[in-house]
């Protein structure tokens, strides 16, 4: 079964901007190892992206971010998508949600979900439960997330979707363990 890296919102509005945290900063080291490994593996990338318009619903919750077209809406400088890797535009948390992320994954051969981004408890969040809908493994890079509201994520994430949570360090062994 072949694993498939998916970062979530790792923006500039999210990890600089308007909605950043100290602990999605803290983020961006790790998932910057996801994407090495996940490159050096020859394995398939998906950036999901935030790219709303102003009548977007999460839009009036949250107020403007990561707004189509601008500056805020732009994956930050460490972890910028090189070509052939997958930019999918979302307008609401889920990846899936209004996208073509499932039809992409199967195309590419995925059955493991691999996740990672902003935040743990909100899109990566419902990410994980349209990948588990889905019939996806799921597994979440612990270290190349953060959580807004919900600290306590993590043993949601194992008794819900019976998620691996792993470190970015322990990504490569997972990998050669799980994927093809």
């Amino acid at each position: 079964m072949k694993a498939g890296l998916i970062l979530i919102d790792m923006l500039n509005d999210f990890v600089t901007g308007s909605l950043k945290t100290e602990e999605a900063i803290k983020t961006v080291a790790p998932a910057r190892t996801a994407l090495s490994t996940f490159r050096e593996k020859g394995l398939p990338i998906f950036f999901a992206n935030d790219s709303h318009y102003k009548t977007d619903f999460e839009v009036e919750i949250w107020g403007e971010h990561a707004m189509k077209g601008t500056e805020g809406s732009q994956v930050v400088q460490e972890l910028r998508p090189l070509p052939g890797e997958f930019i999918i535009e979302k307008h609401a948390y889920s990846a899936f949600f209004g996208t073509p992320m499932d039809y992409l994954l199967k195309t590419q051969g995925v059955g493991i979900v691999v996740l990672a981004g902003l935040d743990a408890d909100i899109c990566v969040r419902h990410t994980a439960a349209d990948a588990f809908f889905r019939g996806y493994r799921v597994a979440v890079i612990k270290d190349a997330v953060a959580a807004r509201i919900d600290k306590n994520w993590e043993e949601y994430y194992k008794k819900v979707y019976g998620a691996q949570l792993i470190n970015s360090s322990e990504l490569k062994a997972f990998l050669n363990k799980n994927s093809d």
